[in-house]
């Protein structure tokens, strides 16, 4: 009778273990799928993860190898890559429409700003991104704190004359990204990725890296 009682344990415990192993695997590969279908739609461009690990117990968790591909006519270079993100979840609120994340940080972005003739592709993604947070999304994000440290971006223009060189991003944070309520998701991943492009732009300005487009930033972010 005991070895039965022990065998009907086990048999619960292997059950239970499995389960969670599923809800594990589902749950990582859901916030996958959600940043890399989302981020394409919103930025118009391949967006890549390798590897998502969430706690099912408290949501904390990594995101691993995210890029943003250049846009159309530019180089085979990845606009943005980030290796590693740290990032804290409110699992009930991903059963909602209105989803919430308590805390993100991103650790070492790299930015890859090119600029061709007139054109230049983080100009392109930030237009992408205006042009996608006009449609309409049932689903709203919170993001309650955001860090971004220790980036750097990497400037290749062809103003005047052909010329690679890096800069660093000093490190940032942002609170309270849609806290009102009325932020789709296109539209708070945009307040995270706008200022990160442009704080790229400014501080390769500022560090003497493309003196020629000191005059062009605003055109180059707002037109």
């Amino acid at each position: 009778m005991k070895n039965k009682g022990f065998k009907i344990f086990g048999g619960i415990l292997a059950v239970i273990v499995a389960g969670f192993l599923v809800l594990t695997l589902s749950l990582d590969g859901i916030i996958k799928s959600g940043i890399e279908e989302n981020g394409s739609r919103l930025l118009q461009t391949q967006v890549k993860v390798n590897n998502v690990n969430i706690s099912p117990f408290n949501g904390s968790g990594s995101i691993e190898g995210f890029t943003v591909a250049n846009p159309d006519k530019f180089s085979d270079k990845n606009a943005i890559s980030i290796q590693e993100a740290s990032i804290r979840i409110d699992l009930g609120s991903l059963l909602s429409d209105e989803i919430i994340v308590r805390d993100i940080t991103v650790k070492s972005p790299q930015l890859y700003f090119e600029q061709q003739g007139f054109g230049a592709n983080l100009k392109t993604l930030n237009d992408n991104m205006s042009l996608s947070s006009k449609s309409s999304s049932e689903t709203r994000l919170i993001i309650e704190h955001l860090l971004i440290e220790n980036g750097q971006v990497t400037v290749s223009t062809d103003i005047d004359r052909e010329r690679t060189a890096t800069a660093a991003i000093e490190s940032f944070e942002l609170n309270g990204i849609g806290k009102d309520g009325s932020n789709t998701v296109q539209q708070s991943v945009q307040q995270v990725i706008k200022p990160l492009i442009e704080r790229a732009i400014t501080e390769a300005i500022k560090g003497g890296v493309v003196d020629q487009l000191e005059n062009k930033v605003d055109d180059l972010l707002n037109n």
